[in-house]
């Protein structure tokens, strides 16, 4: 115990450094459990669309939407999220799973969605390239 107090002494910049990352991260960690917004992959999707008649919403741009998409996904691209409530009203109370080319971007719209009602809503992990890397089928129109 006395090593820890001489350190302390010794290394205050680095002693605070520290606080102030351990700080951070459970700050991160809180947050993040405080969330209605949760990380899925493909079989969760699966599961949840199937058992729990969830809606899809597909962030990307018209054009990759139309290159490949999972079925019966509604293209909403990012600039357009803040529209969603008008155009998924009646899903407000329906588990709502979005994505993107990599699951970033959709994160950011499962924030606006939350903003705007939504009870359960979900994130691809990985995005549409984890759906693909998982062989799993896409629908072009």
């Amino acid at each position: 115990m006395s090593q820890l107090a001489e350190f302390t002494g010794n290394h205050p910049f680095l002693v605070m450094a520290f606080l102030i990352v351990a700080f951070l991260f459970f700050w991160t960690v809180l947050k993040e459990q405080s969330s209605q917004l949760k990380n899925i992959n493909s079989d969760q999707l699966t599961r949840l669309v199937n058992q729990q008649n969830a809606l899809l919403v597909d962030t990307r741009s018209a054009e990759d939407f139309a290159a490949g998409h999972i079925v019966n996904a509604h293209n909403i691209p990012m600039a357009e999220i803040d529209q969603a409530a008008k155009k998924l009203s009646k899903g407000k109370k329906r588990p709502v799973v979005v994505y993107c080319r990599s699951g970033r971007s959709s994160m950011k719209a499962c924030q606006q969605l939350e903003k705007q009602g939504f009870e359960q809503i979900f994130n691809l992990k990985g995005g549409i390239n984890a759906w693909v890397n998982d062989k799993l089928p896409l629908n072009k129109a």
